[in-house]
């Protein structure tokens, strides 16, 4: 009895039946062809495995680096009144941070990443207040001027423990490298405060009120600069007399828009090279 019959013989009388490896015939060509096939299904797996894995890993580097330099970002803050929005208040943070001083290289904008970071935190810090404000005054059809004037001053007042180098701040931001962050966060600021205080708006008046919001909130910035009155109430009359301009325009708008429209654009492009500095480059 050949073993091929032995085996079937096994399995219809419900015998188990082990067949030795060894005595499988294999020629050369199939073992070949064997080895082969499972070569090249273990090279396939690990090519599957490999891109996840490094992109896994590379996602825990860039987690890793940017721990360290919120850390680093967070600790320098503390030496901005005494040494300024400046590459030694980065050394100084990532020293205090337990990292050598040279560790600022990881930040190739200087005090621009430094006054970046603080911005986006304050904005951030501005969010989670506007949350919890209430919104009784929102469900009318009534601009919310209340709430854009507390927004504007609460997030103004978070200058204050940097008052008095803030100008260097916004001389940094003017700079051509730093004005793409500049801009992306007093975008994110206005959208954020229009967005709290109700408007839901996809037309034209998306751009025109936030555009407009933007022209208040750095006018009243450098207002702020000098205003030394108790409370900063004429800060805050500023901010209250140039929203109810704003509101003057918006009334022109819906009453007229045809007519009203190129006036306000070319305001909103004046305002918008005021912010980038352009007019003063003369």
């Amino acid at each position: 009895m050949t073993l091929l019959q032995r085996v079937f013989r096994s399995v219809r009388n419900g015998h188990r039946y082990i067949l030795p490896l060894a005595s499988v015939p294999v020629n050369k060509n199939q073992r070949v062809l064997r080895n082969y096939s499972q070569s090249k299904q273990d090279t396939e797996a690990k090519e599957l495995k490999s891109p996840a894995i490094s992109v896994s890993t590379e996602h825990e580097e860039h987690q890793y680096e940017e721990s360290i330099k919120n850390r680093i970002l967070l600790r320098a803050l503390e030496y901005v009144p005494k040494t300024g929005w400046s590459v030694e208040s980065l050394s100084a943070g990532a020293e205090s941070a337990g990292y050598p001083g040279i560790t600022h290289g990881l930040f190739p904008n200087g005090g621009g990443d430094l006054v970046h970071y603080f911005n986006v935190k304050c904005n951030e810090n501005l969010v989670e207040q506007m949350k919890s404000w209430p919104k009784d005054d929102l469900k009318d059809n009534k601009v919310p001027s209340k709430f854009i004037e507390n927004a504007i001053m609460t997030r103004l007042l978070m200058i204050e423990p940097y008052k008095s180098t803030w100008p260097k701040a916004m001389a940094i931001q003017a700079l051509p490298n730093n004005v793409p962050n500049c801009l992306a966060t007093l975008l994110s600021l206005v959208d954020d405060i229009c967005y709290h205080s109700g408007d839901r708006s996809v037309d034209f008046n998306w751009y025109i009120r936030r555009v407009g919001l933007a022209g208040i909130y750095k006018a009243s910035e450098l207002f702020y600069l000098t205003d030394n009155s108790t409370d900063f109430s004429k800060t805050r009359n500023f901010v209250s007399s140039r929203i109810r301009d704003a509101q003057l325009i918006q009334t022109a708008l819906n009453l007229n828009p045809v007519a009203a429209a190129p006036q306000t654009l070319t305001a909103a492009f004046v305002t918008a090279k005021n912010m980038l500095g352009i007019n003063t480059l003369k």
